[in-house]
């Protein structure tokens, strides 16, 4: 038996002091030679393996054994709160969640071929859409190579690298076994997680310890401006439409949990809880992720609500929700700033509102663009087509063409239709809220994607995709009650 098969059994007994001897050794080492080196860059990298080896340490060695379903806490948690890691302009932000699901990935291949297990994934059927998105994406470059004659560079398929990214944490995620009764765990922890992103945000706006001039630019260095001019918060994420997007996800949860949750102290939590996250989405003065508030309130409480109660209970419960509705939306309008009634104003009357009028100059000639290469598009261009398209569902248009867009469709369609089956055969009223609300949120974020973008941003698809696979876990549940 080899060293390296040795040290992964001594892992997987069940003997936690053998892990914190182990890890615990190498750590001690690690601080040793920090404090003897002289060079701090040196001293850095060494403590920083030390941090590194302790977190590994407590994600997937917890108990003694290793153990990947200790890992959407941390990750939800990178994804959520920490900002990128940023080196020079030469060099992409990291985030740090891809830097988790690769050394999960890593740990759980090493295992496997210590033990001389196969190394295997839980498959479900939504995975074959990443692969069927993926072949659009080599079919739009090779177009446009071959038939228009634009030549893809690098940073294009990078695109392939960002699915192949989203596809890691998503089947990483639903491969983990979460029994149904940890499902509320994961509830209070994901509504504590956002509360968190939420106060930060409201730091942001009265500037609490001065914070908008030493650690905000980590988080967005280029909001900095309307941030101190306008007062738009951008909270954990790199600007304001993508703040308020994430509060949209976290309002969706708190009112599903609200509404089919049992228990007073949950409901008063999560009522709590949707008001803080509609006030940080009111801060944010993005018109955009307002109206996906309001969409993704419609649909939880009239249309959801009422497939899943009845029409009778949902009279009843328009009576008793609706006044609370009324109480958080007036105290959320009392704290709004000036400028948000000045903005939502504005965006009324779209006719004469310059943001949208300059959207839709650009948006024609994109779509001309596209007209071009209808079916198959151009691909991500990055070196031949450099406009900014402020519409997602354009840009995948110009990019893959009405075959990719069809793709893409088709993708999330499937994603819906499980999220109801597994929400509808489930007992669990977790379970169901976390369905109904990632319904809900799919729904807004589609509409989101109008004036804005969800696919594309890297730290607000990551966090879908890991309540996604929380979510799709429970399809293990349900196949182990049929099986009985």
């Amino acid at each position: 038996m080899n060293i390296v098969e040795k040290t992964w059994r001594g892992l997987q007994s069940n003997k936690p002091l053998y892990t914190v001897i182990t890890l615990g050794f190498v750590c001690i080492l690690g601080i040793l030679a920090g404090f003897l080196s002289t060079n701090i860059l040196i001293s850095l990298l060494i403590s920083g393996t030390v941090v590194l080896l302790l977190l590994i340490l407590l994600i997937f060695f917890r108990k003694g054994t290793f153990s990947l379903d200790n890992i959407i806490v941390p990750l939800l948690v990178a994804a959520v709160l920490l900002p990128p890691i940023r080196l020079t302009r030469s060099i992409p932000d990291i985030r740090v969640e891809p830097i988790l699901i690769l050394i999960a990935l890593a740990l759980f291949l090493t295992g496997r071929l210590a033990t001389g297990r196969p190394f295997k994934l839980r498959w479900n059927p939504t995975n074959k859409w990443f692969f069927l998105f993926g072949i659009c994406i080599l079919v739009s470059i090779a177009n446009a190579a071959f038939v228009h004659g634009y030549y893809p560079i690098d940073r294009d398929f990078w695109e392939l690298g960002k699915l192949i990214e989203y596809f890691l944490i998503f089947a990483l995620v639903a491969s983990l076994n979460i029994p149904p009764e940890h499902m509320r765990k994961y509830y209070v922890t994901s509504l504590v997680i956002f509360m968190c992103s939420a106060a930060f945000g409201f730091a942001q706006y009265f500037n609490l310890l001065d914070i908008n001039s030493w650690l905000i630019p980590y988080y967005a260095p280029t909001q900095i401006g309307g941030l101190v001019r306008g007062g738009r918060i951008v909270g954990t994420t790199g600007n304001p439409n993508e703040f308020g997007a994430l509060m949209v996800l976290a309002a969706s949860l708190a009112l599903t949990g609200a509404l089919w949750l049992k228990g007073r102290s949950i409901k008063l939590f999560s009522w709590a809880a949707l008001g803080v996250f509609s006030l940080a989405i009111v801060f944010t003065l993005s018109r955009s992720s307002l109206l996906c508030l309001l969409v993704a309130v419609a649909f939880i409480a009239l249309y959801k609500y009422t497939m899943h109660f009845g029409f009778k209970k949902l009279v009843r419960m328009v009576v008793s929700v609706a006044p609370v509705l009324l109480i958080i939306a007036f105290i959320v309008l009392q704290l709004a700033p000036d400028l948000f009634f000045l903005s939502m104003g504005s965006g009324i009357n779209l006719d004469t509102d310059a943001s949208w009028q300059a959207r839709l100059t650009n948006w024609e000639d994109d779509i001309a663009l596209w007209q071009q290469s209808p079916l198959l598009g151009w691909g991500p261009g990055k070196e031949t087509i450099s406009s900014i398209v402020d519409n997602e569902w354009l840009l995948l248009l110009r990019r893959y063409g009405l075959l990719g867009v069809v793709v893409f469709i088709l993708w999330f369609v499937s994603v819906y239709r499980t999220l109801s089956r597994i929400g509808r055969e489930t007992r669990n009223n977790y379970t169901e809220t976390f369905c109904t609300s990632l319904q809900a949120t799919l729904i807004a974020y589609a509409i989101f994607m109008i004036p804005a973008g969800v696919y594309h941003s890297l730290q607000l698809m990551p966090i879908l995709l890991i309540f996604l696979g929380l979510a799709y876990t429970q399809r293990q549940s349900l196949q182990a009650v049929q099986l009985k």
